[in-house]
């Protein structure tokens, strides 16, 4: 009989049960599907790592020999130990494109993955070359290319193309914002390949430990026994691509816990406010189910029941939706930055808790509002609830009141008077300015990103790479015909109270080609004497001005020693700056490596000295690339607060008519025209939506900022609204909000006026 009882009530309060039963399916298919996405990207990394035995050290050097070998594999816990050349070096054809050779002698650690030709063999000779890179190039397997190391041009048959678990954020380093495979990409060849007579200083040690090794008491061994030998030790934490995919995940997971607090604390409210209602008034049944002898726990367990059963639906329905319908929107947008063999999701039992979070929301919602209504013997359940006694509030005693129109006095007394319900609605648009404001405001963010970067910070328009040795006359030559900046960016490793980061010295020669802003995105000059210091790198050392700290070039054993003079804020390339003539007066003379220049730099690459050209329009290209991924994250999360929205404030219109429609046939049986009423109803409903995007302004860009601190400590982003997002969102909420309103007001006309008043009867 309950059973029957239940689904006859939930047939009659059909769209508010339904609007529980959306938002249930909508938190647990936002956590389950935005869990197997980031779950599944940790389980391929995982596996790509173990099948390919990454490294867990890397040591940067200038002549690892086999005696150094052998002292790395008698460290306790160290499971294999390989040495190879790396250098970057100018493909010779196209757009001379650089191309990062590593030389192996073996293949037991930091194997590459074959996706086309033959596999990796350190027996014979050819070069095995990224296939992102060879795609954007058109290169095929069995074609030839030509590229120079060390001076001395070498050309080889593509043997295989490969991925490589080094290369999941396939870049350069980190001043490159984003993956551009037809600037950069990798290649692997064997030292067999080369001549016996061609130099091959070993310049990096790979590591690898087994599973019960202790990774503090391996690394404080490696730093005691190649003290002096090397000039970088890099790990997980520090190594580019490992950091930025393992911030990804973090983001990806922290973003998945998020959202759905929202869609959960509407079920509860929405829950919490349909029992309200639905037991008060069954106080009678209540009461004609206790004479017939069912217990007061059994009463209980039906109400309880509703929500139950609701948050049960939504959640198993949302836990099969999510995993297929969230994963492959995200994948599409994390293959423009991340490489990975294979992307698939992964559904795990940490899913099934948000399926018991919905139940327990909802359950526990029935469960605090029927509580009230089972206290009350047979006998006083069956007579009507008394109406709680009025009192008037300071407002009404004030003077204020009496200035107050009778529909301001009117709305008022009905906000005050149903507290969940005007608050379920506060935060229902609350929860939809939450997510336009964070849609919109990741856009804003990325795109104020490439302007900051692009146009406030390089006011150039090509970079002219230099070779190693260019001369003097060569450095004139360019100067002459181009008259741009030099720079010198250098990769280093800071050190303070034993921490340390790797990042970039950026030495400025003459010119305003390259800008600097401080902390508040002033432009500021870099200090005359001694180093400024990007913010990031800063902050990670607890940095401030007038402190000193260590730092050393890649290849050097030594530590030099610099005072932070200023504090910068750079999008990319963390580090240090200083001017050409604090370099020079304090270390050694300056060595341009680029030279930055306005106009397109037509002819330079046929010039000596010149390694490459790179266009600005590139790098931007490289951003619209990831901006077209991002909309589509940008349309699912307006779709959601479209939807949250939408049925927050339908339900909430369902109830405050139901509860009212004796108050509007009483004002109606007095003389106010539907119009009035409709009127009265309206005002109300946007004085909760201004109230709610009031509240949800500063939780949108709390959660914008907050995402934007999830990110990789090699980028710095700052999260930006701009006015214009924001009187969107307002705009789009308001519109959301009065077009429900109006659906719901056309219900005034149809209030039949004779039976509303006898309804207490």
């Amino acid at each position: 009989m309950l059973l029957k009882k239940m689904l006859r009530d939930m047939r009659q309060n059909l769209s508010q049960f339904i609007a529980i039963f959306l938002m249930s399916m909508l938190g647990v298919m936002v956590f389950a599907g935005i869990s197997a996405e980031w779950n599944g990207m940790k389980h391929e990394r995982d596996r790509y790592y173990e099948e390919s035995r990454i490294p867990d050290f890397w040591l940067l050097g200038s002549n690892f020999t086999g005696e150094d070998l052998e002292k790395a594999s008698g460290i306790p816990g160290v499971e294999a130990v390989s040495r190879r050349f790396i250098a970057d070096t100018v493909m010779i054809s196209g757009n001379k494109p650089v191309l990062r050779i590593h030389i192996v002698e073996d293949n037991e650690i930091s194997r590459p993955f074959l996706t086309e030709g033959e596999p990796f063999d350190i027996s014979r000779d050819g070069i095995w070359l990224d296939c992102y890179f060879a795609d954007a190039h058109g290169i095929g397997v069995g074609d030839r290319i030509r590229a120079e190391i060390g001076g001395i041009s070498i050309e080889k048959e593509v043997a295989g193309l490969i991925m490589h678990p080094e290369y999941i954020y396939d870049a350069r380093d980190e001043s490159q914002l984003l993956p551009q495979p037809e600037n950069f990409g990798f290649a692997f060849m064997p030292r067999k390949a080369l001549p016996v007579a061609f130099p091959l200083p070993y310049n990096q040690l790979m590591i690898r430990l087994d599973s019960t090794a202790d990774a503090r008491k391996a690394r404080a061994e490696l730093e005691r026994l190649f003290k002096g030998k090397y000039s970088l030790l890099q790990t997980h934490d520090t190594h580019l691509s490992a950091s930025l995919i393992e911030a990804e995940i973090r983001q990806n997971r922290a973003l998945g816990n998020m959202f759905p607090v929202v869609f959960f604390l509407i079920a509860a409210l929405a829950m919490l406010t349909t029992m309200v209602r639905m037991t008060g008034n069954q106080r009678v049944q209540i009461g004609t189910l206790k004479a017939m002898g069912y217990s007061r726990r059994k009463i209980l367990f039906h109400y309880v029941s509703y929500g139950i059963w609701l948050g049960l639906a939504g959640g198993l329905l949302g836990l099969l939706a999510g995993p297929l319908i969230v994963p492959p929107i995200l994948f599409e947008m994390q293959r423009f930055l991340y490489y990975l063999p294979s992307w698939y999701a992964v559904l795990t039992p940490e899913s099934c808790v948000a399926v018991a979070v919905a139940v327990l929301c909802c359950g526990a919602s029935s469960w605090f509002a029927c509580r009230r209504e089972l206290k009350d013997v047979p006998a006083a359940c069956m007579r009507p609830r008394p109406p709680r006694a009025g009192r008037h509030t300071r407002l009404e005693k004030s003077a204020l009141w009496h200035r107050l129109g009778f529909s301001a006095q009117w709305n008022i007394r009905d906000i005050l008077r149903s507290k969940v319900r005007s608050a379920m609605a506060v935060a229902g648009v609350a929860g939809s300015m939450l997510l336009l404001l964070c849609a919109l405001g990741i856009l804003d963010t990325i795109n104020g990103l490439g302007t900051w970067m692009y146009r406030d910070l390089h006011a150039y328009d090509c970079k002219i790479n230099l070779k190693e040795d260019i001369r003097r006359d060569e450095i004139d030559a360019l100067n002459q015909k181009y008259g741009g900046q030099l720079i010198q960016e250098l990769a280093i490793e800071f050190r303070k109270d034993g921490k340390g980061k790797a990042g970039f010295l950026t030495v400025a020669g003459p010119g305003d080609l390259l800008r600097f802003q401080d902390k508040e995105r002033n432009h500021m000059e870099l200090p005359e004497d001694g180093a400024a210091v990007s913010w990031k790198i800063a902050e990670f050392l607890g940095l401030e001005a007038g402190d000193e700290f260590q730092w050393r070039r890649t290849g050097e054993t030594g530590w030099r020693l610099s005072r932070v003079e200023a504090i910068y804020r750079s999008p990319v390339g963390q580090g240090m700056a200083m001017t050409a003539d604090a370099y020079e007066s304090a270390y050694e003379a300056m060595k341009p490596t680029a030279m930055l220049i306005s106009g397109d730099g037509s002819g330079a690459e046929g010039m000596p000295g010149v390694k490459d050209v790179k266009n600005k329009e590139e790098m931007e290209a490289g951003l619209e690339k990831m901006l077209e991924s991002m909309r589509m994250l940008v349309g699912i999360l307006i779709l959601a607060a479209v939807i949250l929205g939408a049925v927050v404030l339908y339900n909430l219109g369902v109830l405050s008519f139901t509860e009212r429609v004796r108050e509007l046939a009483t004002l109606k049986v007095l003389g106010f025209f539907p119009a009035q009423l409709r009127s009265l109803l309206d005002r109300q409903n946007i004085w909760l939506t201004a109230a709610g995007i009031l509240v949800g302004i500063p939780c949108g860009y709390g959660l914008v900022a907050y995402m934007v601190s999830t990110i990789s400590d090699s980028i710095d982003m700052m999260p930006r609204i701009t006015p214009g997002s924001l009187v969107l969102c307002i705009a789009g909420t308001l519109v959301l909000s009065m077009s429900v309103s109006l659906a719901m007001s056309r219900k005034v006309g149809s209030i039949d006026m004779v039976s509303s008043l006898k309804a207490v009867e």
